[in-house]
């Protein structure tokens, strides 16, 4: 028994092999897509952070400044 291929190039095989090449781009194209969204966001998540981070550092240091104020006021209170 002996099976023979079939070597010829059809149609149906062109459109199938066309149609599988644009089925893989499309699916990259949108994994990029969905991947630039992802950084994106994670971008904006960064940034907020980065916001919070220095609001608490400016508040550590107006703290900072108003209890040395308060040391100068109690300083020149003393020395009157």
């Amino acid at each position: 028994m002996v099976m023979k291929l079939n070597t010829n190039i059809s149609v149906e095989n062109i459109i199938t092999v066309i149609t599988l090449i644009c089925s893989v781009i499309l699916a990259f194209g949108f994994m990029q897509y969905d991947l630039d969204i992802i950084k994106k966001e994670l971008d904006l998540k960064a940034d907020s952070r980065q916001v919070v981070a220095d609001r608490e550092l400016i508040e550590y240091k107006l703290d900072v400044i108003i209890k040395d104020i308060a040391e100068i006021k109690q300083t020149l209170k003393e020395n009157k």
